[in-house]
């Protein structure tokens, strides 16, 4: 089995049990099986989501796509938490080709699903068991998410300050003429010293 159908059929799943939590009870009915090219920064191949009821992630699509999106998982999870699209769009944190009503259909989806992860976990933990253990896992999600965007604005930061202080080509190149410019001055100095040395 490739690892590209697997994660395909993770993220099927993932996504069919998410929508369980959405305000609508088939939110997706609606949908005419649009299809939507997401290339996630973290994976070396694209998957294809097949936008009706139920939702289907392909890891192969011969087909036309409606939109293609490519975007890193913590941009996905900014938009999931209602980031305005045109914002990361213009940060460059996502690009989008062709259809953008679409995308941002999709991304108001994302958003309005609301996890309630306390529900499922109170049949096996009961009701304050399950209480504490989704605001932990909410914490600690939330913990994770801070460092990562600190992880990303100081990598931004080190790689700005990196381009600031090397040198520019005309830096470089001024460099290399300065160089050959003292290895003629050394040779003649040298010329110089050897004609004193003989007329002693």
């Amino acid at each position: 089995m490739r690892i590209a159908t697997l994660v395909a059929g993770v993220m099927e799943t993932t996504l069919a049990q998410l929508l369980r939590f959405h305000p609508e009870p088939t939110p997706l009915a609606r949908w005419q099986g649009q299809v939507v090219r997401l290339q996630l920064n973290e994976l070396p191949f694209p998957l294809f989501l097949i936008l009706r009821d139920p939702i289907q992630v392909y890891s192969q699509y011969d087909g036309a796509t409606d939109a293609q999106l490519t975007v890193s998982l913590l941009t996905l999870r900014q938009l999931s938490q209602g980031a305005s699209l045109s914002t990361l769009v213009k940060q460059g944190a996502l690009e989008i080709e062709g259809d953008m009503q679409l995308v941002g259909k999709l991304a108001n989806l994302l958003s309005a699903i609301e996890p309630d992860l306390a529900e499922p976990l109170s049949h096996y933990l009961g009701d304050g068991m399950a209480y504490r253990v989704d605001q932990l896992g909410r914490n600690l999600l939330a913990r994770a998410e801070s460092d990562l965007n600190r992880l990303h604005q100081h990598s931004g930061e080190v790689i700005r300050e990196e381009l600031r202080l090397a040198p520019g080509s005309r830096e470089v190149a001024h460099f290399a003429e300065q160089v050959e410019e003292l290895a003629k001055r050394t040779a003649r100095l040298a010329e110089r010293l050897a004609r004193l040395e003989q007329q002693k």
